[in-house]
């Protein structure tokens, strides 16, 4: 089943195949992104910071600094979701975090 990743106020915006997989993908089955350390920061398809995963959250950090990372990664093939979306755990820290709803639409 696919691990999904929710925005701030609960709502699915992504998933990894599995909680290992380097890839992340839209709702819709679509590459957007990866995580090139060995963390829970992610990149976008040209490497650039799209967000941290914290918990069951897929969110933007507001002290996010520039960080190399090295060879874009070749697209993967797009992916199915498996599964639904569990209900998402209580996300209290709010105030050191941002949704990455608008720059998913850039």
């Amino acid at each position: 089943m696919s691990v999904y990743l929710f925005d701030m106020e609960g709502e699915p915006v992504a998933f990894r195949q599995t909680w290992t997989d380097p890839y992340l993908y839209d709702c819709e089955g679509r590459w957007i992104g990866y995580f090139p350390w060995d963390d829970h920061d992610a990149v976008d398809c040209n490497g650039r910071y799209l967000g941290t995963v914290v918990d069951d959250r897929l969110v933007r950090r507001n002290d996010w600094y520039a960080r190399p990372c090295g060879a874009v990664q070749e697209p993967p093939h797009d992916a199915i979701p498996t599964g639904t979306p569990q209900t998402p755990h209580a996300f209290p820290n709010r105030f050191a975090y941002e949704d990455i709803h608008s720059y998913l639409l850039t």
